[in-house]
């Protein structure tokens, strides 16, 4: 049973991606929860800024996991190696 469904390229590329996804949530993420007058003072901006940190935590957790998982893909692509050595 293979257990690496992602190329390792594919993973490394989602490991980056994620770090980074997971940096600007947060960010606004926080942001948002203190209602920063530049991304709530405007007529066109939500109206409820907490919940749109909270969604912003949220992402960044669902990022998170991606990040989680990938790591996992490069774990079992490098244990899979070694084991196709020793054989």
């Amino acid at each position: 049973m293979q257990l690496a469904f992602v190329s390792p390229g594919c993973a490394i590329c989602c490991q980056v991606f994620s770090v980074f996804g997971v940096i600007f949530l947060l960010i606004l993420g926080f942001l948002f929860t203190a209602e920063v007058e530049e991304l709530t003072g405007s007529t066109e901006d939500p109206v409820n800024p907490k919940d749109v940190g909270r969604a912003c935590f949220l992402a960044a957790a669902i990022y998170g996991g991606f990040f989680l998982c990938c790591s996992c893909q490069q774990v079992v692509r490098r244990n899979d190696n070694r084991r196709a050595r020793r054989l």
